[in-house]
């Protein structure tokens, strides 16, 4: 069995902070993290995914990858769980490319936050909020 070249919880961490916790997908951006019912407790849907293969057989492994190249931040972007899938599904159509595309996206749409944050809050109950 082919060991996966995992990411570490640092790595983890910081892909999820440079996208303000969004999902990477410009289709999707669901925040990833939220309350749960449990005061002192958080829920996650968000995950760090490969962008090309953490093991052999996998979607988009690259042969001439080093184990720290399949570790690295630069090989990875922040998903929600139904995106990470997503592009598992479908290779062809989530190549490499179009998933680095994403991330640049996200993590530009963060860089923009951080420096021009404007919230909109809409809906009914103005419990929707959107980030312009």
């Amino acid at each position: 069995m082919t060991s996966r070249d995992e990411f570490s919880k640092e790595a983890k961490d910081t892909l999820a902070k440079r996208t303000g916790t969004l999902c990477s997908n410009p289709r999707c951006s669901i925040p990833t993290y939220g309350p749960s019912q449990t005061p002192n407790k958080y829920l996650n849907r968000g995950v760090a995914a490969h962008i090309r293969a953490a093991a052999e057989g996998g979607p988009r492994y690259d042969p001439n990858m080093s184990q720290e190249e399949r570790r690295a931040i630069s090989n990875g972007i922040w998903l929600c769980e139904n995106c990470a899938k997503l592009i598992d599904s479908d290779i062809k159509r989530y190549s490499v490319n179009v998933i680095k595309r994403w991330k640049l996206v996200a993590e530009e749409r963060a860089a923009k936050a951080q420096e021009n944050p404007r919230i909109v809050n809409y809906g009914p109950d103005f419990a929707d909020t959107i980030l312009l």
